[in-house]
């Protein structure tokens, strides 16, 4: 909870909160709750579509956001935004740190505070350029055809499948999954160019030829059904994606093939650099690695704090917020 004047804003909150605005940044559920009934919706209009289509409706509460009140292209998602109030504070929600096909980076302003999340605020969390992670991906997807072996990639249903479709989609025939079949859909009616699929898949597997083929799908843990089948009958080759990737043993961990790190977030260096294009007097880590980065970030000489994961509002930590 952030209090501006005579306004209090709900920052993502995980429940109801009672506030004057409640600001949702983005349609991933772990951002998304159903509104208090009285608080007012602040939300970009691809959020509001993409929460409908996942059953949190925000538009019966929608509200353009209130004067010195702006939002900003976090990134992160298709609709995914940051929240700056009278440019004393920046929200930015989860945060991208570079372009990604179709999607941008986190854009930023000056302000006094900062709250932003650390998913990887740690040094050992530094992403390959996109380029020669596209680059490595074509030549496993390239060595698994010659073998007449189908490729599935696997991301998270919503934002990083449709990246991934628009990256891979030249290799044919190209499936997805129907739950990124559905997103994919609301990405298009939105204007992103991302190419027809060949057809979508259910936990049937209807309709998926013998030999070589490139499907996207959810993410899948090694004693998942389906990636066991798909394993099993098709001989698939399994590929991972997620900015954890840059562990040892991820890949192994989920069962995957390969794993590869690509992230919707910003990595240790992009935060950064976030931080430092802010240049604020005071900063709030949320999320991930919050104690660590605020750490780097006091020898940096930054104000920094984590926030606890029970805290309600930043004039728990300073009067003047």
């Amino acid at each position: 909870m952030v209090e501006r004047g005579s306004s209090r804003y709900a920052l993502d909150p995980h429940e109801p909160v009672k506030a004057d605005y409640t600001f949702v940044s983005h349609a991933h559920m772990d951002h998304v709750e159903r509104p208090h009934p009285k608080t007012k919706v602040i939300a970009s209009d691809e959020t509001v579509v993409l929460a409908r289509a996942r059953g949190v409706e925000l538009g019966a509460n929608r509200d353009r956001p209130p004067e010195g009140v702006s939002l900003l292209d976090s990134g992160h998602i298709l609709g995914a935004r940051a929240l700056c109030i009278e440019d004393e504070v920046l929200y930015t929600g989860d945060a991208a740190g570079r372009e990604r096909a179709f999607m941008s980076k986190c854009r930023t302003r000056k302000a006094r505070i900062l709250i932003t999340e650390t998913t990887f605020g740690d040094p050992r969390y530094v992403f390959p350029p996109l380029e020669q992670t596209v680059r490595e991906v074509n030549q496993m997807i390239a060595g698994a055809f010659d073998k007449g072996r189908p490729v599935v990639l696997m991301g998270y249903p919503l934002g990083k499948s449709q990246v991934l479709s628009y990256l891979f989609s030249s290799w044919t025939p190209f499936f997805v999954y129907e739950s990124v079949r559905e997103m994919n859909e609301l990405y298009r009616q939105a204007g992103v160019p991302l190419k027809a699929e060949a057809g979508s898949v259910d936990k049937a597997l209807a309709g998926l030829p013998r030999g070589p083929w490139l499907m996207v799908s959810p993410m899948m843990g090694s004693r998942n059904g389906l990636a066991l089948r798909l394993k099993r009958d098709y001989g698939a080759v399994l590929a991972a994606f997620s900015g954890w990737a840059m562990d040892r043993g991820y890949g192994a961990h989920m069962g995957a093939d390969y794993s590869f790190p690509l992230s919707d977030h910003c990595d240790f260096a992009e935060l950064l650099r976030l931080v430092e294009d802010v240049a604020p007097e005071t900063v709030y880590t949320t999320h991930g690695f919050t104690d660590e980065f605020a750490r780097t970030l006091r020898a940096e000489g930054f104000d920094a704090k984590p926030l606890a994961g029970y805290q309600s509002a930043l004039s728990d930590y300073r009067e003047d917020t």
